[in-house]
């Protein structure tokens, strides 16, 4: 039930219903003739995919433009979570480091402390991408005691920092897994992988640096842009 009333906000959204303003949990549960539980439940995969707000004690709204400033890894995060297939991760790495060439790609100091978080990506148990992300220490220092095995990065960066990415560079290319990889990503060395490297960007500074591998026999990767043909 919960997935259908799910699917069913997700159109709305789309074609600006709620725009100008996202009803609240009782609303809602009128709107659609089910209970506020199962209300929760829809929302949930739609905050987490970043569609609608979620601050504390707050009333939702609907985050426009998020998702397309986040770009197809993102994208194909939000639609695992959609589709209704379980979405985790195996967090590898959560730690404060330094690393001169992701300070140098954020314009940053080189000996400058930066917020580093590496998992594999899992899509109902199977690995489907291994992720690194670098952000600047001194403005994300929240993050350091979030749940990643659950929680989004974007999501726990909006709610714990504030901070929702507007822009940003990102590259695509094709590449092969290496022993290490392959190992991580339960695939066979040499297995095509797609390589994702971007520069989220927030409020026209450089805010994230992000390098994701994902199997490319396992995912398939759409995005849409003006009207909808």
């Amino acid at each position: 039930m919960w997935k259908n009333v799910s699917a069913e906000l997700l159109r709305e959204i789309r074609i600006g219903t709620f725009d100008a303003r996202f009803p609240g949990e009782l609303e809602l549960a009128q709107r659609y003739g089910v209970s506020r539980g199962t209300i929760r439940a829809a929302l949930r995969p739609l905050r987490e995919a970043g569609h609608v707000s979620a601050h504390p004690g707050r009333m939702p709204k609907v985050v426009a433009g998020k998702s397309t400033a986040y770009g197809p890894l993102y994208s194909l995060l939000a639609s695992i979570r959609e589709s209704g297939m379980t979405h985790s991760s195996i967090v590898l790495e959560q730690n404060i480091v330094q690393n001169s060439t992701v300070a140098a790609a954020l314009s940053m100091d080189a000996t400058a402390e930066l917020f580093h978080l590496a998992r594999i990506r899992l899509a109902d148990g199977e690995p489907i991408g291994l992720d690194e992300v670098w952000l600047p220490a001194d403005t994300t220092s929240a993050l350091q005691d979030s749940d990643f095995s659950q929680n989004s990065l974007y999501g726990e960066l909006d709610r714990r920092c504030g901070m929702v990415l507007d822009g940003g560079t990102e590259s695509l290319s094709a590449v092969v897994a290496d022993k290490g990889q392959a190992g991580l990503l339960a695939c066979s060395a040499g297995a095509p992988l797609l390589l994702i490297e971007r520069v989220g960007c927030y409020r026209a500074q450089s805010l994230e640096f992000r390098r994701s591998y994902v199997v490319g026999e396992r995912v398939e990767i759409s995005t849409s842009f003006g009207c909808k043909a």
